[in-house]
């Protein structure tokens, strides 16, 4: 089966490959950067045993809405901007409303583990995981529905694509959102 003078597979394949190549880059990017905060994030205590979880978070939430959204579009249920209005209508509350209960629920695990093992009272360590995940949210949401719709405007499957590019995304923006939230919080 050709595509645009290349085999699906072949297609496939590139289109896997750079997503892959975008991911690993942004990845040692967020690395290196987190790196260079250590000393300034080793103050809070718990922010290291929160880092993981809120990684995952993003990844996981705007990875889905991507997923939803490539899904109806590959499928042709987006016709207008009617049905993309509706779509959003529904899913960006239903993000931030995750978004919200899971950075709570991850900075009170944070705080009682760090509570019960170490004897340390940090209740600043919620505050910065619900407000830097809502902060981060800011920019993830548009940019994950603006780069899909983007995506399959030029002719690419976002599902092969937008997986490894919203991990990433999420990964940056989440570690300078921690960064931020955590510097006014101190």
């Amino acid at each position: 089966m050709k595509i645009l003078g290349k085999t699906k597979i072949e297609k496939d394949f590139l289109e896997i490959s750079f997503s892959q190549l975008l991911s690993i880059t942004g990845g040692v990017i967020a690395g290196t950067f987190l790196v260079s905060l250590i000393d300034n994030f080793g103050l809070i205590s718990g922010l290291f045993i929160l880092f993981p979880g809120l990684l995952e978070l993003h990844g996981n939430i705007y990875g889905s809405l991507s997923a939803r959204l490539g899904n109806l579009l590959l499928l042709n249920e987006l016709k207008d901007k009617k049905d993309l209005k509706h779509f959003l209508k529904h899913n960006i509350p239903a993000v931030l409303f995750l978004v919200f209960f899971v950075s709570l629920v991850l900075g009170l695990v944070s705080y009682a583990f760090v509570y019960f093992i170490f004897d340390i009272s940090n209740q600043a360590i919620v505050l910065i995981s619900v407000l830097s995940s809502l902060l981060s949210s800011f920019f993830e949401i548009p940019l994950t529905i603006g780069t899909t719709l983007w995506v399959y405007r030029k002719g690419l499957d976002p599902e092969d694509i937008m997986g490894p590019y919203v991990t990433t995304l999420g990964d940056i923006i989440s570690i300078i959102s921690i960064t931020i939230i955590a510097g006014l919080v101190i």
